[in-house]
């Protein structure tokens, strides 16, 4: 790189232009010379900048990242960049999309990634033109990852990517597909405030009917039967059925134990849904549907949500509620949170908190507020000297 720097220095600090410096020039002129130094500098180191294209920021993670966190990116922008979910934005979408995938199948592999975190994407390129043993080539097509990843179809991913030719072929697949699809399943899957609060990552594992890896229906031929003669309105007309023994077994079928990630992003909500396309069960007539997880809140013991925000009840003893009063909290990631009144409360009485509630789930760093309701414990009794030095207080 020092090497390249040499030609541009050398042809600003020629004695022709070292007059620029003379006193008869003003200073003006030589931060001109430097800053235009700095940019021709930066022009040459760019492209090698831009040639690292950092895998790790393109999926959101920590060069420290386990596999899991690297599939739990992939899973959240993939689905996100799905070129079929950004029809608006489709070029965008395609750029961004191969992107991640490439971003994804250089990480997910042990030597692919030592690879990359040494010598960087020149010496992937290497590499695979050697023919090395990191798990094959380089720079598969990012629809091809995808099903591998979501164990479904690609939803049109091949018409995108140069797979089927132009948008009328990407219908017909997809009405296909719908036409073949399963019957979605939906699960419950219980969570708490704190994974919510928090975020979390459930690891869900299952045997599910699937389909061979790259089956395709069988070709079916129908035929048509008369079964009965009917007469409809005084009229004889024949009844007949569709006589067919593929349809009902249009595919192979196979056991298969499937892993997946489930992402409780932060903010998120009871009632809220997490879908994982292609990951129901399949049949012998049937591509798979969807497995889609339902979030249930199990109730918590101190907050209660209601929105964004977390609602609460505290018990104050008589002289707190009346002369004010410092208490701590344990909050759902396990800080403790002051609470501190100056003045009189009553019965019902709010308290709010601000920014110590549920956070937004479009935007985590953003919170609610936290609202106290405050119930007063009266003493059972009091003597005649207590009720003296009350009456002449108040």
């Amino acid at each position: 790189l020092a090497t390249q720097h040499v030609p541009i220095l050398s042809f600003i600090m020629t004695p022709h232009s070292s007059s620029a410096f003379s006193s008869s020039r003003k200073p003006s002129s030589f931060l001109l010379i430097l800053l235009i130094t700095l940019l021709c500098v930066f022009l040459l180191i760019s492209p090698s900048l831009q040639q690292s294209g950092d895998y790790y920021s393109r999926l959101g993670i920590s060069k420290s990242a386990t596999q899991k966190e690297i599939k739990r990116a992939y899973r959240k922008l993939a689905v996100k960049w799905h070129p079929d979910r950004n029809p608006d934005n489709k070029e965008q979408a395609e750029t961004k999309f191969r992107e991640i995938s490439q971003a994804y199948e250089v990480l997910i592999d042990d030597d692919k990634r030592r690879i990359y975190d040494q010598f960087g994407e020149e010496g992937l390129k290497q590499h695979a033109q050697g023919g090395g043993h990191g798990g094959g080539g380089f720079g598969m097509d990012p629809s091809s990852i995808f099903e591998q990843f979501f164990g479904g179809s690609n939803f049109g991913f091949g018409d995108f990517f140069g797979g089927n030719g132009g948008g009328g072929g990407r219908q017909q697949q997809r009405r296909r597909e719908d036409d073949l699809k399963g019957i979605n399943m939906k699960l419950p899957l219980d969570v708490t405030l704190e994974d919510l609060y928090n975020g979390r990552v459930f690891q869900f594992t299952r045997v599910k009917t699937a389909h061979p890896p790259g089956a395709q229906p069988r070709k079916c031929k129908c035929r048509e039967k008369v079964t009965r003669m009917v007469i409809i309105n005084g009229h004889m007309q024949q009844m007949k059925e569709k006589i067919c023994d593929d349809c009902s077994n249009r595919f192979d079928v196979e056991q298969k134990t499937s892993e997946l990630l489930i992402d409780i992003e932060r903010g998120m909500k009871d009632g809220q849904t997490i879908t994982f396309y292609g990951e129901g069960d399949a049949s012998s007539e049937r591509l798979a549907g969807d497995l889609i997880f339902e979030l249930h809140t199990v109730p918590h013991t101190l907050f209660t949500r209601k929105g964004s925000n977390l609602f609460m009840k505290m018990t104050l003893s008589l002289k707190e509620a009346l002369a004010g009063f410092t208490k701590h909290i344990t909050h759902l990631d396990g800080r403790q949170v002051e609470i501190k009144h100056e003045g009189v409360l009553k019965p019902g009485d709010i308290i709010k908190v601000e920014k110590e509630g549920m956070p937004f789930s479009r935007d985590p760093g953003q919170h609610g507020n936290l609202l106290i309701e405050v119930d007063i414990e009266f003493p059972a009794t009091l003597t005649t000297d207590q009720k003296k030095a009350i009456a002449k207080i108040l």
